[in-house]
């Protein structure tokens, strides 16, 4: 006859005095090891005995917490600056050089004069002009190009620093080998050479001249001799065309003479 005391218990076919087994940390009824009893692969069941979990809820806990990371990843990897592969087209290369920073046009870059330059220093224009250019073709970005600006510009002051030194030295020395060879530079026999010199320039080019003694380093920007032999063979050859009623064979002037048979009386080449 049916106990009518717990008839859901007895239609549920659990016995009226049975107790039940409360669920332990997310565990289904009836022990640690029964929340394992729905998986059917083997592998993974390996798996999550080798991980220590005793229960449902840490092993849940667990993978939300690997697919939060995962996720957080896959944020960082879609924000992350990959250079293209080696053969990416050009406008992927563009769009990278974008994502770094590099202005849209060469004309974006805004270079400050670095700190420390010589007093007079000639900054170039032109070629800050153009290595605007190369850096935006680069991919450079502000910073980049600024901090390659400052270190170039830098070596182009230390260059010039050195060249100037290199011209005052050098100009010093033909000072001291022409005081040497005319005495001292207020001497009469200083100055009247100084003065050959110079005619000779004025009467053979002129401007043109200098600005050729110039450009190959024979006189300095400013004017000063740099090489005293040019220097004495100009006011020789200046004294002995121009001294007036002079002439190299120290007679009187009494006719138009050649340079050439002025400068070499003698033929040299004559046999």
């Amino acid at each position: 006859m049916m106990d009518t005391a717990n008839p859901g218990a007895a239609m549920a076919g659990t016995p009226a005095d049975a107790t039940v087994p409360p669920a332990t940390n997310g565990s289904p009824a009836g022990g640690a090891a029964d929340f394992l009893a729905g998986l059917r692969n083997a592998e993974s069941r390996q798996w999550v005995e080798s991980k220590g979990f005793k229960a449902l809820d840490p092993l849940v806990e667990s993978a939300r917490h690997a697919d939060r990371i995962q996720s957080e990843f896959n944020d960082l990897k879609a924000k992350a600056l990959t250079p293209p592969a080696p053969d990416a087209r050009p406008e992927e290369w563009q769009a990278f050089y974008s994502r770094l920073g590099r202005p849209d046009t060469a004309e974006g870059y805004e270079f400050r004069m670095p700190q420390g330059l010589p007093e007079g220093f000639a900054y170039d224009s032109e070629s800050a002009k153009a290595y605007r250019g190369w850096a935006h073709e680069a991919g450079l970005s502000p910073r980049q190009a600024q901090g390659l600006h400052d270190r170039f510009v830098q070596y182009q002051a230390g260059q010039q620093g050195a060249y100037v030194q290199a011209i005052v030295q050098r100009g010093e020395s033909a000072q001291t080998e022409l005081v040497r060879a005319w005495g001292d530079r207020n001497s009469e026999s200083f100055r009247a050479n100084v003065q050959f010199a110079d005619r000779f320039i004025h009467q053979n080019g002129g401007q043109a001249l200098m600005g050729e003694l110039k450009a190959n380093g024979l006189i300095s920007p400013d004017g000063y001799v740099l090489s005293p032999v040019l220097a004495q063979a100009m006011a020789k050859a200046g004294r002995a065309l121009y001294a007036e009623d002079q002439f190299a064979t120290g007679g009187v002037a009494g006719e138009s003479r050649s340079a050439a048979e002025t400068l070499y009386p003698v033929d040299p080449f004559r046999r």
